[in-house]
């Protein structure tokens, strides 16, 4: 990938960035203009609906005036009609009280003038007559006034009609009023509005033209700038710049280094294994080899006899083992590795290239072994070939010169030293196969306490604080005392430090680590073991003093105390610094100075961002809790419990243990197959030794005993050789398996080494076990009569 880095592109790209920025607050000032203008319109438009409105309303006002003036008409028609009816039913009741006096006066002649009855019937006929008519008239008056009491009704109903008429016409009125009001109030906020429309829009052009003139100003000093810019320089970075791809290439390169050991054990013992096997086998058919002359065949395909079978058990196990070894164990390894990585979904498939290469050098080997062992027979005539082995001459062994020992062996004793010296090969067989087995069981455990170890000793007895707060010091500066007192009213205690990451340079080789600078020094002591893991002493940290962690300085080509770091705080700020002396740490790499001597060094004093605290209140729902509070402290950025980092490591060293697991069990595999094949091949070589010994009347246990006797001391002796060949073994492994970020552990506890000589002191007893049955089932007489 290709960077341009020159300070007058940078400017350029400055300038650019602030005329778009003067043109974007130019747009936005336009939008608001827009926006202002469309709240003008709006309120012009509402001033239009209420003089719509007003005159809606004084239209409204005439109408109920002319109702009102037609109502009050109708009632004063009413008025008039009812004094009519008044007049009219007041002559009736005249009329009435005229008929009324005449009937009286009649009755007063009918009853003074009974006796001119005949005289008066014309009188009395016009009197009834005059009568009808009152009665009639009666009638026509109460007629008339039940007129005139409907009218009144009419006029009544009428009336009330136009009084309801006028308070609907003057509830008209008033809302038509109201209505104008209300008009008038939004007609004054609409003129408010557009006022401060105009004075902002006047403000926002007047600011929107100081800005375009700045950024016209900016733009014009920008392009001075380019015209005086000289060429710009690139560099080119490669992939090898990238942290995570180098860590993931060099633990790769650590996983090479280990194939490059374990398969070099596993070569040599499977070599041994053969040579032996095939030397037993071509011993045993002498007879058939020397047949094989006598009738003509040539030694090429007597040999071949032997090649196809020995490589056809090569090839057989080689495939099997491909199988094994491309599925299984990257698998195993893929899996600890996905711990640390974002690594992809797993596709194992077979490398043919790595398969046949493999396979070409174990049947190289074995070819070679067949061929090595094969040739020496073949060498000799078909007549000596047909007759037994000549044993060879017994000879005196040192041991026999040390008399006061020798004398003190009894005749088991005697017999077993002679004759772990008179199969030499076999014996330096034995001894190589199981201690490079005992070399890898150690290894394997070596591993398991080294990774176990370093999350006990770094959290237990290294670092004695429960968690690490922090907080943004630059915002938020009165944080850390807020922190500090909820940590100490939850009964915990607290001490602030400055914090940093940067890059440290030594020898050509750099590392990541932590600048760490506590306020007080002494009190740090308390909260973190500062000491050395080689000798256990115990470091002061003082003014001139600067300590680095023993795995950053093992990554910095190992540089010890005395020799100087390059501490890189930029690229253009770069200073150097003595290391006063590593000391123990295991996850992640940190540098420990004090705040006089961070300022001697850097010119500047620390600014400290986290607090180291302890609580005491145990992983669970009271740490929790506190992790809430200082959570909700205003600045705070992280709360990190040594618990929780723990279980972090914890998960992750749980996937090399399955590592270890594959390399533990096949190096018992491979101890268990090397001791049984031996061990067959000696009672095999040594039948009618056996055979002899039962004639002679030896009890079973002591038949065991004459041969498993030198495998269990064969088998001590291998163990004890493989133990000490484990201590370097494990110390290369250890030290090429761990990743950058984490030291392991490099002691190996006893138990370590009680359990690799035990597990292979196990397999030797399940061998004898498995023989003892053979032993007791040989034939004494096809054992005797087998060379006949």
């Amino acid at each position: 990938m290709y960077a341009a880095a020159s300070p007058d592109i940078a400017q350029l790209y400055a300038g650019q960035q602030q005329l778009d920025a003067a043109e974007s607050e130019l747009a936005v000032n336009e939008a608001l203009l827009a926006a202002t203008k469309a709240q003008l319109d709006e309120a012009q438009e509402q001033l239009t609906e209420g003089e719509a409105k007003l005159v809606a309303g004084r239209k409204t006002l005439e109408e109920s005036k002319a109702q009102l003036d037609e109502a009050e008409k109708t009632l004063a028609s009413g008025k008039t009609e009812i004094d009519n009816g008044r007049a009219e039913i007041a002559k009736a009741k005249e009329k009435t009280a005229d008929g009324r006096k005449q009937l009286e006066d009649a009755k007063a002649e009918l009853a003074d003038g009974r006796k001119q009855l005949e005289d008066g019937k014309a009188e009395l006929a016009d009197g009834r007559k005059q009568l009808e008519d009152g009665k009639a008239e009666l009638a026509d008056g109460w007629e008339q006034l039940e007129d005139a009491k409907r009218k009144v009704e009419d006029g009544k109903i009428e009336l009330a009609d136009a009084k309801r008429k006028v308070a609907d016409g003057w509830q008209e009125l008033n809302d038509g009023k109201a209505e104008i009001e209300d008009g008038r109030a939004e007609i004054a906020d609409a003129k408010i509005k557009l006022e401060d429309g105009k004075k902002e829009l006047a403000d926002k052009k007047a600011e929107g033209a100081e800005k375009i003139a700045d950024a016209k100003e900016k733009l014009a000093d920008a392009r001075e700038d380019i015209d005086g810019l000289s060429e710009p320089k690139w560099y080119v970075f490669t992939r090898d710049g990238n942290a995570g791809y180098t860590e993931y290439g060099e633990n790769a390169d650590r996983i090479n280094n280990i194939t490059g050991v374990f398969p070099v054990f596993f070569i040599i013992v499977a070599m041994l294994v053969c040579l032996t096997t095939m030397s037993r086998m071509i011993e045993e058919q002498r007879v058939v080899i020397g047949t094989f002359k006598a009738l003509g065949y040539g030694n090429g395909s007597i040999m071949s006899r032997y090649m196809i079978y020995a490589v056809s058990a090569t090839v057989l196990g080689s495939v099997f083992g491909c199988g094994v070894g491309m599925y299984l164990f990257p698998y195993v390894i893929m899996y600890a590795y996905g711990m640390m990585y974002d690594i992809p979904e797993m596709s194992i498939t077979i490398d043919f290239e790595t398969a046949i290469i493999a396979s070409v050098v174990f049947t190289a080997a074995i070819v070679f072994v067949v061929f090595a062992t094969a040739r020496s027979s073949l060498a000799e005539q078909a007549a000596q070939l047909m007759r037994p082995k000549t044993p060879k001459n017994g000879k005196r062994i040192l041991l026999e010169y040390v008399t006061p020992i020798w004398n003190r062996f009894g005749f088991s004793g005697k017999v077993t030293a002679r004759n772990l010296f008179r199969y030499k090969r076999k014996m330096l067989m034995t001894v190589i196969g199981i201690s490079g087995c005992t070399a890898l069981l150690l290894t394997g455990l070596a591993l398991f306490d080294s990774i176990n170890d370093i999350i006990a000793k770094q959290f237990d007895d290294i670092q004695d604080y429960q968690g690490i707060y922090a907080y943004d010091r630059e915002e938020h500066p009165e944080a850390a005392d807020i922190a500090a007192a909820i940590i100490t009213d939850n009964g915990g205690e607290s001490i602030r430090v400055f914090q940093k990451y940067l890059t440290v340079n030594a020898n050509g080789k750099s590392v990541n680590a932590y600048i760490a600078v506590p306020s007080d020094p002494a009190k740090f002591l308390e909260f973190f073991d500062l000491r050395s893991r080689t000798t256990g002493e115990k470091y002061a940290l003082t003014d001139d003093s600067v300590y680095m962690d023993e795995k950053s300085t093992l990554l910095l080509g190992g540089i010890g105390a005395g020799d100087t770091i390059e501490i890189e705080k930029s690229e253009t700020e770069k200073y150097s610094v003595t290391l006063t002396a590593p000391f123990e740490n295991y996850p992640n790499h940190y540098i420990y100075m004090t705040e006089a001597g961070y300022e001697r060094i850097f010119g500047e004093k620390p600014e400290y961002n986290v607090l180291y605290f302890r609580h005491g209140l145990g992983s669970g729902d009271a740490q929790d809790a506190l992790g809430e509070k200082l959570l909700r402290v205003e600045g705070s950025l992280s709360v990190v419990f040594n618990s929780e980092t723990m279980v972090t490591f914890t998960t992750m060293l749980d996937a090399l243990s399955d590592v270890i697991i594959v390399i533990i069990a096949s190096a018992g595999c491979l101890a268990f197959i090397v001791l049984y094949n031996l061990t067959n091949i000696n009672i095999t070589e040594r039948i009618r030794e056996i055979a002899t010994l039962k004639v002679l009347g030896f009890y079973d246990g002591e038949v065991d005993g004459y041969i498993f006797r030198e495998n269990i001391f064969l088998s001590l002796l291998g163990t004890g050789a493989g133990l000490i060949l484990g201590i370097f073994l494990a110390r290369f492994v250890i030290t090429t398996a761990e990743v950058d970020i984490v030291m392991f552990g490099r002691n190996i506890y006893p138990m370590s080494f009680i359990l690799a000589a035990a597990a292979t002191m196990l397999f030797s007893m399940l061998v004898t076990l498995a023989m003892h049955r053979r032993l007791k089932k040989v034939n004494m007489i096809e054992a005797l009569k087998s060379v006949e």
